[in-house]
């Protein structure tokens, strides 16, 4: 057994004053930081909708494509996975009480993140091609897009199927720790490591290496590229990514490195477990409620293109009726 999920019970323990008398301020602080976020995302989200439905040339332009799944998956998250953890945060405990609600929990927020992460692993990879190999991402779009995307939707929710509905183990869940502590296939020692590299730790590493990798051939491009007009293109196209991905960068690894820690380190600081399950593990949250903000400034030039074009007007033009006079001659 993990020792994460040895110290997770630890934490029922009504003997550890200390850390019982800290829940509280934490997790208001948590639960009011949230909901300031919350609410500003939404209405951004929804604005995003807007624009995507309304204006062709954004929601048609390849390179925005990777956008528009982001937005969509954060937002399905912070309207069914967010609420719950302010649910939490508020009452110290679970919404419902019952192993099937924290089944529920557990596969939601573990796909939506799982699809989240991977989206961000292979938009990362898919920008190379759209900066340096664009006819090659043309020809072989279905091979180089569509199934890489299309997997990054099914394999954790399938992966996350198996682990939490289907693995044949018993749970046993605390309903005063975020998530019931853990479904009960966290109890073996590969299948934790398994899930932690392939819903989270292998598309990290993706993202954080491509887009290191494409920040050194975007600079080496722009050392070499004579054409200024095209050189501006692939600037915007790498910003556009570059910003989400250090978002993403930002809020993820504190959690990962300090989840690692406390996973595999033996008589660790209370202070810094407490520090993991009282703040590290509500970082991923930030991408849900950011996201939406720094995915506008990715298209933020596609839509003042759009504001500032000039509108052609037609206006009926008026017709003049002359009465002309006919003088009528009468011939005597």
């Amino acid at each position: 057994m993990s020792s994460l999920l040895e110290n997770t019970t630890a934490m029922s323990d009504p003997s550890t004053e200390e850390f019982v008398f800290s829940i509280p301020k934490s997790r208001m602080i948590i639960f009011s930081f949230l909901i300031a976020l919350l609410i500003p995302s939404l209405l951004c989200s929804i604005y995003l909708f807007y624009q995507f439905i309304r204006v062709r040339e954004i929601r048609r332009r390849d390179t925005n494509f990777i956008i528009i799944c982001l937005v969509i998956v954060n937002f399905i998250q912070a309207i069914l996975d967010i609420p719950l953890a302010l649910v939490f945060l508020y009452f110290n405990r679970t919404a419902s009480m019952t192993p099937i609600f924290c089944q529920w929990w557990s596969f939601i927020s573990a796909s939506l993140f799982g699809v989240s992460l991977w989206i961000m692993a292979v938009g990362s990879i898919e920008r190379h091609f759209f900066i340096f190999h664009s006819a090659s991402l043309k020809k072989y779009k279905v091979i180089l897009r569509y199934i890489p995307l299309t997997c990054c939707f099914l394999f954790p929710v399938f992966f996350n199927i198996f682990l939490v509905f289907l693995f044949p183990c018993t749970n046993d869940f605390i309903y005063f720790i975020y998530w019931c502590g853990a479904p009960c296939y966290m109890k073996s020692p590969f299948w934790q490591v398994f899930s932690w590299f392939a819903d989270l730790g292998i598309p990290m590493c993706i993202l954080v290496i491509a887009n290191i990798i494409l920040t050194i051939r975007v600079l080496q491009q722009k050392h070499r590229m004579q054409q200024t007009r095209l050189w501006s293109k692939n600037a915007r196209m790498f910003l556009q990514l570059i910003s989400v991905a250090c978002l993403y960068a930002i809020c993820w690894i504190p959690f990962l490195v300090s989840g690692q820690i406390n996973t595999y380190t033996n008589n660790q600081s209370p202070y810094a477990f407490m520090l993991f399950f009282e703040y590290f593990i509500y970082s991923p949250f930030l991408t849900t409620t950011l996201c939406p903000f720094v995915c506008l400034f990715g298209i933020w030039r596609d839509l003042a293109v759009v504001f500032h074009r000039p509108q052609i007007s037609v206006r009926p033009i008026a017709t003049i009726q002359t009465n002309r006079k006919t003088t009528v001659m009468n011939k005597n």
